[in-house]
């Protein structure tokens, strides 16, 4: 896997080859995705929809909504990832321009053809529509309170642990409600979600020079290893792995 980030806008691409890798079901709280198979084929589950993705197919995934993808040795896909604040700080015309500019770095050339670039600025417009359509759902205005106190909390404490008996007890509400409602509210039960979150923030430490050990403890992983396979299981590489692939556009 590699990962190219652009140092000035929030977005990164992510090229997935050649692995066999089943990425269970989990989302992006705070990304809208653009998945794109450039060679081969893959599967994809979003909700409860079966997709197959043969070459030039691709989907797109607003944030929250759970999905899930598999891929196989002779699987190549890209993921365009665009942090919900660039489809908000740009109108859709500045946004296609500017992604556009990316996708002609030859970093991203080198490994997609024309007419896959093409289909990825297609795509763009497709988000901003995600974007006018689930803006409301995703709005903390449409979330009950429980749930959006729950979200905050599983979003933004990395080093907690937020054992869910305290959770519940802070919402008045059982434990098992809680677990129902965040399935159904995120798509992940409380403790995954939570550990995705803590992950992703991993990803963003890494990038800010903060060493493998430094990030894993800012996250709240006092045990390495724990780490390691929590990272992998998610990003698909290890942490070392991710940094050695990562580079910037």
């Amino acid at each position: 896997m590699k990962y190219f980030r652009s140092t000035q806008y929030p977005i990164e691409f992510v090229l997935s080859e050649h692995i066999n890798k089943n990425f269970s079901s989990h989302n992006h709280a705070q990304h809208y995705i653009i998945s794109l198979c450039i060679k081969g084929s893959a599967s994809a589950t979003l909700k409860n929809k079966s997709l197959l993705l043969k070459e030039n197919d691709f989907f797109t995934v607003p944030p929250f909504m759970p999905h899930a993808v598999s891929l196989t040795d002779t699987s190549v896909l890209v993921s365009l990832c665009m942090d919900k604040s660039f489809v908000e700080d740009y109108s859709s015309q500045e946004g296609t321009d500017i992604l556009e500019i990316l996708l002609l770095s030859p970093k991203i050339q080198k490994r997609i053809t024309k007419l896959q670039t093409e289909l990825l600025l297609q795509a763009v417009s497709y988000v901003y529509e995600l974007h006018d359509t689930h803006k409301e759902v995703n709005s903390p205005a449409a979330m009950e309170n429980d749930m959006f106190i729950l979200c905050d909390r599983l979003m933004n404490h990395f080093s907690d642990s937020l054992p869910l008996d305290s959770l519940a007890r802070d919402l008045y509400i059982s434990k098992y409600y809680l677990i129902r409602k965040c399935k159904k509210n995120f798509g992940l039960t409380p403790h995954k979600f939570h550990l995705q979150n803590r992950i992703r923030k991993a990803q963003t430490l890494l990038f800010t020079n903060k060493s493998v050990t430094e990030a894993s403890m800012d996250t709240g992983f006092y045990d390495q290893s724990h780490f390691d396979r929590a990272f992998k299981n998610i990003v698909g590489i290890s942490p070392t792995e991710y940094l050695a692939s990562s580079k910037t556009l």
